[in-house]
Order: C-alpha cells, then structure tokens, then sequence
C-alpha cells in the first residue's frame, strides 16, 4: 500500500520527528557522581526495544572513560572486560538472541558488571559488581531507553502534543489529512513500522505494520480520543486484501481481513475521518478470494 500524499492538511498540523540512538546519563556509584555516555549498536532480531549498547563511564572527579558493552531488555546490563575488553565487546555486539528470550549471557572474565533495573521513578537503581564486591548505583533519569521515537504533532494555535504519550512508542506515524469543523477538529494519521517491534518473534519475520489514525480534539485543539485501524499487522491478525476503487478524489477504501471477519476501511481525506464497516463473517483471508472484491 503506496504512502497516501495528500493536499487535505487544511488545518494546517505539522509533525516533527526526533527519533535517537544515543544518550547521556548523570548518576552515582555509592555516592560518588558518575556520567553514563551509551549509544544503539543493534537490534536482536527478537524486538526492536532489546538491543545491545556500547559508550562508556567515567567518574566525574576523574574523567577517565571505562569503556562499557552490553544490552538494554527494559533493564540494562553492562559489561567491561578490562584488557580484553575490544575483543570480548566485538563478540557480544554480534550476538542476536541477546537476552530476550533467555537469561543474558554470563561473559567472563569479566572486570565490572553494571546491573540497572527500570522503574517507574525519576531515578534508576542497579549494582556495580567489581572484584566479587557490589556497589549500590542510581541513575537520574526516569527511563533507561536509549532510542525513544518522538513524533510532536505542532498545532495551529501553538499546542503540541508527542505521539509516543498519546499512541505507543513505536513511530512511524505521517499527518495526511486534517480538518476543523463545527464540533470537533480531526487530524488524519497513516502510519508503517517494524511489526509490533518483533522482527523475528512472536510473528517471526513479518511484514511490517500498516495502517491509520484518526485524533480528535476539541475545538480549542484539546486532545480528545485516537482511533487506530490496522491494514496489515501480525499480532492484530490483520490481513491487506486489496484496495476498493471508488469514484471520489481524495477517499480511498481497503478490504482488511481480520479475526475471521472480511471489513471495509474508507478514509476520507476532505474531511479526516474514517469508516469501518463489516462485510462478511466467517472469512478466511487464506482461502479463495472473496467473489464481492472489487480491487484494483
């Protein structure tokens, strides 16, 4: 399914995209101030939001950097490997099961082992192990993702809101079509990413994501509610049958197949909104095509 171009932003909305790969940490290890550099190395292959870092450490009265590789599963988990450390971070920078579907690897020799845990507080805390000894470590941040997808919607009277708060985390997302009318204002979203953020997990190596939104606001651009309608999606059991033609520039119409149930999806684009009507159940996408398709 083509990226829908549209002319019908006439309200005037913008998106602005700020996706990262890297990022800066201020903490302590057993109170003494530290500075945390990571960056993205790879994905596993497993899902998008389990991947290895590598950066560095330094404590800020001395600022020599203590060179770091490991990975991030909602937790992270780091290693440095003292001498050998270049070799021994190459090997684990090439690992793809990492540690999302089993316990992360025991690497040694091993020199220092950083072990921080998620919350969801302002700050983070962990161990540092070094020589058998643990040492308490709290990081001041309140998310130890190093690859947030910021998507901020600009509106017209100067409010802005980020997509990864009001839809998910995972981005992707295009302003198509918007509109103010009496009631309501409407921005219309195509979006397309990795499936699920699960490259080769649960669906195994799917096709990605693809389908649209639609967000509502009051007439003050106050956000009211988000719709979302899936054209393609593994975990969503959402299946592309074809594009419907139709007679009207500026409204397309999709047959999705999903949970047995063959739909109809029409987007309009003069006026940002959408319909989703029920056509036939039981339907299995996988058996002969539906005689009523009328696809291009």
């Amino acid at each position: 399914m083509p990226l829908l171009l549209s002319a019908q932003n006439k309200a005037g909305v913008h998106l602005k995209r700020d996706w990262k790969t890297s990022k800066i940490f201020k903490g302590s290890i057993a109170g003494k101030p530290i500075t945390l550099n990571l960056e993205y190395a790879t994905h596993s292959g497993w899902n998008d939001k389990v991947y290895s870092v590598q950066g560095y450490y330094y404590y800020d009265t001395f600022k020599q950097k203590i060179p770091l590789a490991g990975f991030y599963n909602g937790d992270l988990l780091l290693y440095n490997f003292g001498a050998i450390h270049p070799q021994l971070s190459k090997q684990l920078l090439a690992e793809e099961l990492f540690c999302y579907t089993s316990p992360c690897p025991a690497y040694k020799p091993l020199k220092e082992l950083f072990k921080i845990a998620q919350s969801n507080k302002n700050y983070q805390n962990g161990t540092l192990q070094v020589n058998g000894k643990k040492y308490a470590v709290s990081i001041k941040d309140s998310s130890l993702d190093l690859t947030p997808r910021d998507e901020w919607l600009l509106l017209p009277n100067g409010k802005k809101y980020n997509l990864r708060n009001l839809i998910d985390e995972f981005g992707g997302n295009v302003v198509i079509a918007s509109y103010e009318d009496s009631r309501e204002n409407r921005v219309l979203l195509q979006f397309e990413r990795d499936s699920n953020f699960n490259k080769q997990g649960f669906c195994g190596a799917s096709p990605p994501d693809k389908g649209f939104r639609l967000l509502t606001f009051d007439k003050n651009w106050k956000f009211k509610a988000v719709s979302s309608y899936v054209l393609s999606g593994c975990r969503e059991d959402a299946v592309f049958m074809g594009e419907k033609k139709t007679k009207h520039i500026g409204i397309k119409a999709y047959y999705v197949a999903q949970h047995e149930v063959l739909n109809l999806l029409v987007v309009n684009l003069r006026n940002s909104s959408i319909i989703f009507k029920k056509l036939v159940s039981p339907y299995d996408p996988y058996a002969e095509p539906f005689k009523g398709l009328n696809v291009n």
